[in-house]
């Protein structure tokens, strides 16, 4: 029998900036992906950050963004035309899914995808990353710079409109509807995912089937099987 090597594409891990710079670097060999070693020993080949937009630099077709995401900052750096990014601006939050690089011995961001997020997400990170991050960061400063300049509209979409209010507080921090989402389905994993049915029975979560999808489309969860989602 023919033996095929299946393409492999490693989850994209949440993470903060501080991870990001603190941990060590791995350089592996030519045909070996190069990885972040965390503190805990956790390798991160692909990253999933959430951030604040402080300053945009373009020249020609190089596009870079200093990222703060109230625990540290870092630079995110394309080298080719993207439309996506030119409409990104100064005070936007966004989601990066992309790799870290290393050049002259300062780390970068090279990013995949690059998606404008509402402010309110930084909170649910904070959430998820508090075993790795400091309390201080839960109340992210610079997420005060994001509401003022992306304004009120945009602000309360998300929060309010597409995904309802939430009720429950973790560590003097409103608990938003993905954390409860979240937390539902990793009570209810036993290792082999969740069927998507069973999450919306059992969600107290309005408009659940929405938010699921919205959060497979930013990679808070994928489906592992079909009908079928884990937590990453």
């Amino acid at each position: 029998m023919e033996n095929k090597t299946a393409y492999h594409r490693d989850a994209a891990v949440k993470t903060v900036i501080s991870e990001l710079l603190e941990g060590r670097y791995a350089q592996e060999q030519e045909d070996a992906p190069n990885y972040l070693l965390t503190a805990n020993n956790d390798k991160i080949y692909r990253l999933n950050l959430m951030a604040t937009i402080l300053h945009k630099q373009v020249q020609g077709a190089i596009t870079e963004f200093i990222l703060d995401d109230g625990s540290g900052q870092i630079a995110l750096r394309s080298f080719e035309e993207n439309q996506q990014l030119d409409q990104l601006n100064v005070g936007k939050v966004v989601m990066i899914i992309g790799k870290l690089r290393k050049y002259n011995q300062e780390r970068y961001i090279a990013p995949e995808m690059v998606k404008l997020i509402n402010p309110e997400w930084l909170k649910v990170r904070a959430l998820e990353m508090r075993d790795v991050i400091t309390p201080k960061m839960l109340t992210i400063p610079v997420h005060q710079i994001a509401e003022q300049k992306v304004g009120e509209e945009v602000k309360m979409g998300l929060a309010k409109n597409e995904i309802g209010q939430s009720e429950e507080e973790v560590g003097g921090v409103e608990l938003l509807p993905i954390q409860k989402v979240i937390r539902l389905i990793q009570e209810l994993d036993q290792g082999e995912g969740v069927m998507m049915e069973e999450i919306i029975s059992k969600s107290l979560v309005n408009n659940t089937e929405q938010l699921l999808e919205k959060m497979l489309e930013s990679g808070e969860i994928f489906q592992n099987s079909p009908g079928k989602v884990k937590v990453l």
